[in-house]
């Protein structure tokens, strides 16, 4: 079965699926933050969509609303980001988990599609009681991310510093994908494409300003639509791999 939108249905017809076995919910964790010169605020959120709703119509669960809002501190500065501070976002999750186990849901899937998302999402969830935990399945290893810039050197010959970290040949690639209407690749130019560990901890440190005039960490201009289709089968087996594994992990 696929997935159904949570936000489409009344109450009763949710508490039916629930009762009916449907009983997991997937939610994304997105942003709205500066992606370089060619593509939109949304970039994050739009890629959460997509994402959560593949992982949802595996998973026979329900689908709910993007959080289209998260830790965009390094980026804010640039117009338009938006950005949470992560105590308030641990409580954001908190209220949000909870609000859901009250509705009767038994399993809420989290899934973060900002890279600034992860260890603010993996403290939210150490905030919460230990019942309520053991219902949270999340993907808190930035290490996903590595591995399709990996796969972009390996089987297409994108250097990692191209791929990036932001906005680069690999999160271009997944916009191209699924929204090429909201790509211009007449704006897209290279960004820092230094070392990776240095744009981390320069970027954290000072904000992504400071490294890059653009806002790009990476170079989008070997991105293509074929790339992407291959980096979102990779994502999407990567990351129910990882749900399955966690799940399998609990006492």
């Amino acid at each position: 079965m696929s997935a159904i939108e949570l936000d489409t249905l009344s109450w009763p017809q949710v508490r039916a699926g629930i009762e009916a076995g449907r009983d997991t919910v997937v939610v994304a964790l997105g942003a709205t933050e500066q992606h370089g010169r060619h593509m939109p605020l949304a970039t994050d959120a739009l890629i959460g969509d997509h994402l959560a709703r593949i992982v949802a119509d595996r998973l026979d669960a329900f689908l709910a609303p993007t959080l289209r809002v998260g830790c965009s501190a390094h980026h804010v500065g640039f117009a338009g980001t938006i950005s949470l501070n992560e105590d308030t976002y641990h409580g954001v999750i908190a209220d949000l988990v909870r609000s859901l186990l009250c509705g009767g849901f038994r399993r809420i899937v989290l899934l973060p599609t900002h890279g600034g998302n992860f260890g603010p999402l993996a403290g939210a969830i150490a905030t919460l009681e230990d019942a309520e935990r053991a219902r949270v399945a999340a993907l808190t290893d930035l290490g996903v991310l590595f591995e399709i810039a990996q796969m972009g050197e390996r089987e297409y010959g994108v250097p990692l510093a191209e791929g990036g970290l932001h906005a680069g040949e690999w999160e271009t690639s997944l916009m191209l994908a699924i929204h090429p209407e909201l790509v211009s690749m007449e704006s897209a130019e290279a960004g820092f494409t230094g070392d990776l560990q240095e744009a981390i901890s320069s970027m954290f440190a000072g904000g992504v300003a400071s490294i890059s005039e653009n806002g790009a960490i990476g170079d989008p201009g070997s991105s293509t639509a074929e790339h992407g289709r291959r980096y979102w089968d990779a994502i999407v087996e990567l990351v129910l791999e990882q749900l399955l594994s966690a799940r399998d992990r609990r006492p």
